[in-house]
């Protein structure tokens, strides 16, 4: 059936393309006493150069600027009698901003007024929680802070947490977090079981949104990274190489270089790393834990005259790792190892029918490979397992502004093919796994519809619905309706924001057939609860945000998400390999503050203080996958292993000019995760510490100097500990190195 789907929507589409991250910039110009003004002149620029868009107002003082990329933007608009004003704002992937914008009158301003300038701090029309950060603002961010997404999420996204076995949990689950990349998105998680993933120096913005999602995003719904990745155009022909070294065996080099030749934009990027310290260690100190990999993206943009763009992005990475030993396995000689591959292509068109009207369509492609191999001793538990994924999708969005409203709808069709094997020995009990090796095809169809408009004045309404019909080891579906409301109050530079979501999230495919069938063939009757299931939730935020200062502002949100088969990672033995498993219920709620000062130029200041205040609970029964020695039975509540009460981080810099010197440090809190049947392991703090500076520079090269030394106390805090047989994890000890970057 999603065969015949997917080639129905190809001959629809007729042309192989990509949903970009782009969306419009509109407003309206007028002056102190509220009178439009036409024929006024915009112009739109990126705030590190780049092209300039132009426009003049209409006859209602209006304008609009459509296909315009995400990142950090100034408009600036002036009119003959009055002095100009520039506007400094950040453009969301996919979400349409509307700007006030205000002249002043020479005649009425007797002072000297060149421009007037504005900062957007607070987004008077967002629904959700979310926080968007620009490439300028991660290349001032510490390099240990943005080696991976897990790294930039640990540290930006509120509430966020490490839980056992380097995974995340996110607002209440470990399956959390979603990425959208230049508008399409992969059922994989962001950490497919361990993988390097995408290395957050490609992207041009990154949106990490927490709540009010609309219809156009689906499955994970801890949080979502919405990505828009680099284009080469930009960089005229300019690049950088970076070597960073510090103890633990953490080495990296890295190199990008992009350009423009004639219309064709081209950009790549490479990596190559390797750590001492791979896996979070089941002991205070690393056994057998040393890892390598390497990563690389290339991204080509043409511009075929005013209607038509189009866009191609290739990424890969992989690593091989040691799967690391408590004392008594280094003893005897375990060695379990692991490697993973991953491949992604999206190609993408935009075409524009007016000003008003554009369509997204993508076809993109991944390929995933996941081998154990199994320890050579012949005393410990001796597992073997692979995973090969197959994913082929095209998406398709149409775009329409009419009357103050933005229109979007679009499909999503997705064919997926998986493959899995296991094997495991517990070396005393070969009755307790049955071995396993299957195929899985399905896939998924997605339909939606959302608009964007204005309900009053100063009343931002975002309405839609979702349906999604999910098929791999069981067909499922649902419509999701989804609403958010934002207001406004201009006097007190305040947004009330609210958001009510229907979610569906369909099973992990990551080991899913495996989960499944340990579901339906444990050796235990009591253990077979069938296959695992889509998690369905109700979503429900309130929140609030306020201008304290330009660019300083605090947000503060509330959540409340209840569900029906929820998800929780489940280890088999020590093998590291963890599948999906259902509960029959959960309810998460929680608490969460956000203070964010961007860049101040006169004082060198940037910084951000988050705080959460979460918890989480499970309801038995288990409802799919692998159950565990002990089935819970039915109404029994849990805390889960990821569940932390109060999680805290902390970031403060400071950049002069002299030689572009810097110096800050990066703090994380938390109170301590449960222990199965347990009490809470003890609370714990960390911090970093960073500074830089430009040792050389010769236009356009220069090279830049950074000092890293990370958990600065040498706090090996105790991490999580998600059952009786599986050790606690550890945190990274202290290390200690730096970098330097040479740009040219």
């Amino acid at each position: 059936m999603l065969h015949r789907w997917l080639r129905m929507a190809s001959l629809f589409l007729f042309l192989p393309c990509m949903a970009l991250a782009q969306t419009a910039v509109e407003g309206t110009v007028h002056d102190k006493s509220a009178r439009v003004m036409p024929n006024a002149s915009i112009s739109l620029q990126r705030q590190d150069g780049g092209a300039v868009l132009t426009t003049v107002t209409d006859q209602e003082g209006r304008f609009r600027f459509s296909a315009v990329e995400a990142g950090a933007y100034t408009l600036r608009a002036e009119t003959t009698g009055y002095f100009k004003t520039a506007y400094d704002f950040v453009l969301r992937p996919r979400q349409p901003i509307s700007l006030n914008v205000e002249l002043q009158d020479k005649e009425t301003v007797r002072q000297t007024v060149e421009v007037q300038a504005n900062y957007l701090t607070v987004d008077p029309e967002k629904t959700g929680s979310s926080y968007t950060f620009t490439r300028q603002d991660l290349e001032r961010l510490p390099e240990p802070m943005i080696e991976t997404t897990n790294d930039l999420v640990n540290n930006l996204m509120p509430g966020a947490s490490d839980s056992h076995d380097n995974f995340l949990a996110v607002r209440g689950t470990e399956f959390s977090l979603h990425e959208f990349i230049n508008g399409v998105s992969f059922l994989d998680n962001t950490q497919p079981q361990f993988s390097p993933g995408v290395s957050p120096q490609i992207f041009e913005t990154v949106d990490l949104m927490t709540g009010g999602f609309a219809p156009e995003y689906g499955n994970r719904f801890g949080g979502v990274l919405d990505i828009a990745t680099r284009s080469g155009a930009e960089l005229a022909g300019h690049g950088d190489v970076n070597f960073r070294g510090a103890t633990l065996e953490n080495y990296d080099v890295n190199a990008d270089y992009g350009g423009q030749a004639g219309r064709l934009g081209y950009y790549f990027f490479v990596d190559g790393f390797t750590s001492g310290r791979y896996l979070d260690p089941p002991e205070p100190r690393e056994l057998f834990d040393f890892g390598k990999g390497s990563r690389a993206t290339s991204q080509f943009d043409w511009r075929a005259g005013n209607k038509d763009s189009f866009k191609l992005l290739l990424m890969g990475s992989g690593a091989n790792f040691q799967q690391p030993n408590i004392s008594d396995d280094q003893a005897v000689g375990r060695d379990a190892q692991r490697h993973l591959r991953q491949y992604t292509a999206i190609a993408g068109w935009l075409h524009t029918f007016s000003p008003q009207t554009l369509l997204h369509t993508s076809i993109y492609e991944r390929t995933s490979s996941d081998q154990v191999l199994p320890t050579t001793d012949p005393i410990t538990p001796l597992s073997s397992a692979s995973r090969a994924g197959f994913t082929l999708g095209i998406k398709s969005d149409l775009s329409h502004s009419w009357r103050g409203h933005f229109f979007k709808a679009g499909i999503d069709l997705l064919r997926l093919r998986e493959g899995e094997s296991f094997f495991f020995d517990s070396r005393g009990d070969p009755d307790v796994f049955p071995p396993f090796q299957g195929w899985g095809k399905g896939g998924q169809a997605s339909f939606y519809v959302q608009d964007h408009f204005s309900l009053v004045r100063n009343l931002t309404v975002d309405l839609g619905v979702r349906y999604d019909h999910f098929d791999l080891v069981d067909a499922d579906q649902q419509a999701s309706p989804r609403v958010g409301a934002a207001y406004h109050i201009n006097k007190t530079k305040s947004v009330i924001h609210a958001a009510y979501n229907r979610l569906f999230s369909p099973p992990p495919i990551e080991y899913s057939l495996l989960a499944s069938f340990i579901g339906n063939n444990a050796i235990d009757p009591a253990q077979r609860v069938g296959n695992v299931r889509p998690y369905t939730q109700h979503y429900y935020e309130l929140g609030w945000s306020q201008e304290v200062a330009p660019r300083v502002s605090m947000e503060l949100n509330a959540y409340l998400h209840t569900g029906q088969n929820s998800f929780e990672n489940h280890e088999i033995s020590i093998s590291r390999i963890f599948v999906p498993i259902n509960f029959a219920d959960a309810r998460s709620k929680g608490l969460e503050f956000v203070v964010n000062m961007r860049q101040l130029e006169r004082l060198g200041i940037s910084g951000r203080f988050q705080y959460a205040l979460a918890k989480t609970y499970f309801y038995g029964p288990i409802t799919g996958g692998f159950a565990g020695d002990e089935p819970l039975v039915a109404g029994e509540r849990i805390i889960p292993a990821f569940d932390q009460t109060h999680t805290g981080t902390a970031q403060i810099f400071y950049h002069n000019r002299w030689r572009g010197f810097w110096a800050g440090s990066a703090m994380r809190y938390g109170s301590g995760t449960i222990v199965e049947n347990g009490p809470r392991l003890p609370q714990h703090f960390t911090a970093d510490l960073a500074s830089g500076l430009q040792l050389w520079r010769t236009e356009p090269r220069h090279l830049d100097l950074e000092f890293n030394v990370t958990n600065a106390s040498n706090s090996i805090y105790q991490i999580a500990k998600e059952s009786e047989e599986i050790p606690i994890q550890f945190a990274p000890s202290r290390t200690v190195g730096g970098s330097l970057k040479f740009h040219f």
